[in-house]
């Protein structure tokens, strides 16, 4: 006797979305580990309850897409404030060797 494959109904509606987003039911099915006619079934039932599902899945991945430029425009802020941060510090050191140069005693007052 072949086992039940149980799953709350959530999953089950996980499932239909990775489905009806493209990909092919007999691969969903066995990356899950079940029968892909199990899957179709479900497919067929909760087809039309997934709508929501799949706009909710969309709205993040475009919230993910515009957080992640965003992320780059600020890594590249970082970046260049840096690069400007050591240049700072280095023209900072070169005028203090100058200022040692010209006045040798000056640090000792």
């Amino acid at each position: 006797m072949k086992r039940r494959f149980r799953c709350p109904v959530e999953a089950k509606k996980e499932l239909v979305v990775e489905v009806l987003a493209g990909y092919r039911t007999e691969v969903v099915a066995r990356k899950h580990g079940m029968s892909p006619k199990t899957l179709s079934c479900w497919v067929r039932q909760y087809q039309d309850e997934v709508g929501e599902l799949m706009a909710k899945r969309h709205d993040d991945e475009d919230k993910l897409k515009k957080d992640a430029a965003k992320l780059e425009a600020l890594q590249l802020k970082y970046d260049q404030a840096i690069k400007q941060l050591g240049e700072k510090e280095l023209e900072l050191s070169i005028l203090r060797d100058l200022v040692k140069k010209k006045h040798p005693d000056w640090r000792q007052r």
